[in-house]
């Protein structure tokens, strides 16, 4: 007569040990938060709107990021224990860099000093445009700004200068005409913001 076989015993768990191992499963992966506040560093002043990534110690990207509210503050959230690198960008520029930021749990109160350009253009709009464009330059602090239209050979088309323009926000309308008074031809254009400490520009398309 054939000898039945044996059944691998099973393990029963305690119901009250299993939110235990689920614990420990999920350990490795538990998430923290960074927060902090962004600010001017010469005026102390909030920077709001401003862009926070996250970097790895090697420099890439986490894919992590959060923007400043009107006081400048911001969170990210969800992270794994680790070291990164924290990049604050306005505008496209980048304002603050900090890093060997050590993450193990919730980090609340990091501060970020954005080293914040004088003045800086933002996107010419509308972008492409058939005639007029607003260009807006946005100011610190005191300072001489010389802002211009030029074609792809570097020629000056139109420009604009002001030897003290105060902080806050400034409109210009370029009304798609040269210095001469005739309409600039279609393609492509730098607008270019320039003042004593930096230079910069956008591209602009005309597309009449």
């Amino acid at each position: 007569m054939q000898t039945p076989r044996r059944l691998p015993q099973t393990i029963a768990i305690p119901l009250l040990v299993l939110p235990t191992l689920f614990l420990l499963a999920a350990a490795p992966g538990l998430a923290a938060s960074i927060c902090g506040t962004v600010t001017d560093a010469v005026t102390a002043q909030p920077v709001s709107q401003a862009g926070v990534f996250l970097r790895t110690q090697a420099g890439a990207y986490t894919g992590d990021h959060a923007a400043t509210d009107a006081a400048g503050g911001f969170c990210i959230d969800g992270l794994v224990a680790g070291t990164y690198i924290l990049e604050v960008r306005v505008d496209d520029y980048v304002v603050a860099y900090r890093t060997g930021v050590e993450v193990a749990d919730d980090l609340s109160d990091v501060p970020l000093a954005a080293d914040l350009p004088a003045a800086r253009l933002a996107l010419p709009w509308p972008n492409p445009s058939n005639g007029g464009v607003q260009l807006r330059i946005s100011v610190t602090r005191d300072t001489p700004v010389t802002l211009g239209v030029y074609d792809l050979r570097g020629r000056l088309v139109r420009s604009w200068s002001d030897p003290a323009v105060a902080p806050g926000d400034h409109d210009y309308l370029w009304d798609g005409l040269g210095a001469d008074g005739r309409p600039a031809p279609s393609g492509l254009y730098l607008v270019r913001i320039t003042t004593p400490a930096d230079t910069h520009s956008r591209p602009l398309v005309l597309a009449r």
